[in-house]
């Protein structure tokens, strides 16, 4: 395992031209996103703007996985200068459009089933927290929406707290951080699943699942890892926004540890569902 994360880091560090994708679509979906929720005032530019979101993650995650997956690829081939390693990694973006053409219909799928099952399983988590939380009162609800989207409001509601609320929002947020948890655990290999062997989102969503549960102690232990840095990210992220330099470095930090993860996850799938076949 520790020789995985290793070479996770090599493939990243040599290969780092993966950021500019990823960075580049980000901050159009953040735009993107802006701007529907500003002009979506009705339901046909509502329907327009899920329908353009949809595809717009299809096309992004077909390339720029596909790209992850051909990165990886790379990692076996034997370079005899840097540079021609430095050439093969910029000729990566070649593969963006390969990868478009063979998979965004798959991911567009993806995006569906993700949704689907969010509203599946939102009700039944909550009637779970109901049962043993407890639910919150007319009142709390309230005063907890109209501070959704205002920071200024959010300050006072979390100072207008008594020490008895602090617990049941705790636990509230402990439950729904563990289902999170659960369900990234569970769809660690989907998207591998659907690159390498099963564009079928459907079918790539039950196989993926029953390799995660067949080497469980395995994949248990590396999304423990996975997980225990992505806290360790986000915990510094909070404390990073008060400095604006802080912030920029630690924005930095993340995209590029989403591009390690997503190594890590496909060069732990390529070994062990791949090569040993």
């Amino acid at each position: 395992m520790r020789e995985l994360f290793k070479d996770s880091f090599k493939i990243t560090n040599n290969n780092i031209i993966l950021t500019i994708p990823l960075i580049i679509f980000v901050k159009i979906f953040e735009l993107y996103s802006v701007y529907s929720r500003l002009h979506t005032d009705s339901i046909p530019k509502l329907l327009i703007a899920s329908i353009t979101l949809l595809f717009m993650f299809g096309v992004f995650c077909a390339g720029w996985f596909y790209m992850v997956k051909q990165a990886v690829g790379l990692s076996k081939r034997f370079f005899v200068s840097d540079a021609q390693r430095a050439n093969a990694s910029v000729g990566l973006f070649k593969s963006i459009p390969e990868g478009i053409g063979e998979f965004s219909i798959s991911f567009a799928w993806v995006y569906v089933i993700f949704f689907v099952l969010q509203i599946i399983i939102t009700p039944v988590v909550y009637l779970i927290g109901v049962k043993l939380i407890g639910a919150m009162d007319e009142a709390s609800v309230q005063s907890l929406q109209n501070t959704l989207g205002n920071t200024s409001a959010v300050a006072s509601f979390a100072d207008s707290l008594t020490p008895e609320q602090i617990i049941f929002f705790g636990k509230w947020s402990l439950l729904f951080m563990a289902v999170t948890t659960l369900v990234m655990y569970v769809l660690m290999f989907w998207i591998p699943e659907i690159i390498y062997k099963t564009p079928d989102a459907f079918s790539a969503l039950y196989k993926s699942v029953l390799k995660v549960f067949k080497d469980f102690k395995d994949t248990f232990r590396l999304f423990l890892a996975i997980w225990f840095i992505g806290f360790i990210l986000l915990f510094l992220n909070t404390f990073a926004i008060a400095n604006a330099y802080a912030f920029l470095l630690m924005c930095l930090f993340m995209y590029y540890f989403t591009v390690y993860f997503a190594v890590l996850i496909f060069l732990y799938y390529d070994r062990k569902y791949v090569d040993e076949e």
